[in-house]
């Protein structure tokens, strides 16, 4: 069963024209030309509350919400922030697939480990931290599911549509709502009784055959949880990589700690191999139950040596551990090189 996660980055362009000047925050702003017949390229969630989106006329904008602040574009400053995003992402992720400057698709079927929120709970955070970008992310089984669960809450969402889920989550949406349905094909599906994804899930009208053609079987299939979950991956070589693990409850007792450290050298140890690499620095990574992330790292000889990486991490740990209750723990291998 495949794990697959959609990142999205919420209304990015604003975001970071908030990052370049905090005064625009929690304020209705645009990106585009505030020429009459400019467009709106993408709009804070305040503008977005005035019935200001992207597409839209600068002129209708202005209308629907006088107090509207047009910005200019700043693409090269969107692209800087894109790429640290997605810097951080392919450092612990190999499989990776931009979709656009704000979204990726990641298959995370042999990392993520339940309970699945939080972990990505535990992701969402570091990328804000890291990156101060904020996003909302949701995991299914293909990539359809995945995309429709991260736009399902927004901002800063976290929705998980496994097959088991359809019913209560996907099928409920309106139809207008579901990806890969156009504006013109969403009103004339309502006018025939398909409202909702659900509607078109079980629907065998023969009319919905004849409106959207050969591409009703590939859009019923999605309702029905089936569909591509490949993510082709832009990989680049990796100039770390790390494993974590979010535990089920806070733990505090060392020895348990220890093993939950094992398994994540074993982890780790199995990407350095896969992907012939060698570490020449280890680090760890503790974060307890007020969120609170520190870490500690060691240059070491060249390698991937299970046990020689546990003799380090294990050190690292004793030196740096204050005996506070953890909710994650991590090891990274950093400044790798090829075997």
């Amino acid at each position: 069963m495949k794990k697959i996660v959609h990142i999205d980055l919420n209304a990015f362009f604003a975001q970071a024209e908030v990052l370049l000047n905090p005064k625009l925050a929690n304020k209705a702003i645009a990106i585009g030309s505030d020429h009459n017949r400019g467009v709106i390229s993408t709009s804070s969630y305040e503008a977005r509350k005035a019935g200001v989106y992207s597409g839209m006329s600068t002129s209708e904008a202005l209308i629907k919400c006088p107090d509207l602040i047009i910005i200019d574009v700043h693409y090269s400053y969107y692209k800087l922030l894109s790429e640290r995003f997605f810097s951080y992402l392919r450092e612990r992720y190999p499989i990776i697939q931009q979709a656009s400057i704000d979204e990726c698709y990641i298959d995370m079927t042999d990392q993520i480990k339940e309970p699945y929120y939080d972990y990505l709970f535990d992701l969402q955070l570091n990328l804000y931290k890291t990156c101060q970008l904020k996003c909302s992310i949701g995991l299914g089984e293909t990539k359809f599911l995945a995309k429709m669960a991260s736009d399902y809450k927004k901002p800063l969402g976290i929705t998980i549509i496994m097959k088991k889920d359809i019913p209560e989550i996907l099928w409920p949406i309106k139809i207008e709502k579901m990806y890969g349905i156009g504006k013109k094909s969403a009103p004339r599906l309502v006018e025939l009784g398909i409202n909702t994804i659900g509607d078109l899930a079980k629907t065998d009208d023969e009319r919905m055959k004849r409106l959207l053609g050969k591409s009703f079987t590939y859009h019923q299939a999605h309702a029905n949880g089936y569909g591509d979950n490949i993510v082709d991956s832009d990989y680049r070589d990796p100039k770390s990589i790390s494993v974590e693990r979010t535990l089920s409850f806070d733990v505090s007792n060392e020895d348990e700690l220890i093993e939950d450290f094992k398994y994540c050298v074993v982890e780790l140890v199995k990407e350095l191999k896969k992907k012939r690499k060698k570490a020449t620095s280890i680090s760890i990574k503790l974060r307890d139950n007020n969120f609170s992330t520190r870490s500690k790292r060691q240059t070491i000889k060249s390698t991937s040596d299970e046990s020689e990486i546990f003799l380090v991490v294990s050190k690292l740990f004793e030196e740096f551990y204050d005996h506070k209750p953890l909710r994650l723990i991590g090891v990274g291998a950093e400044k790798i090189e090829d075997e």
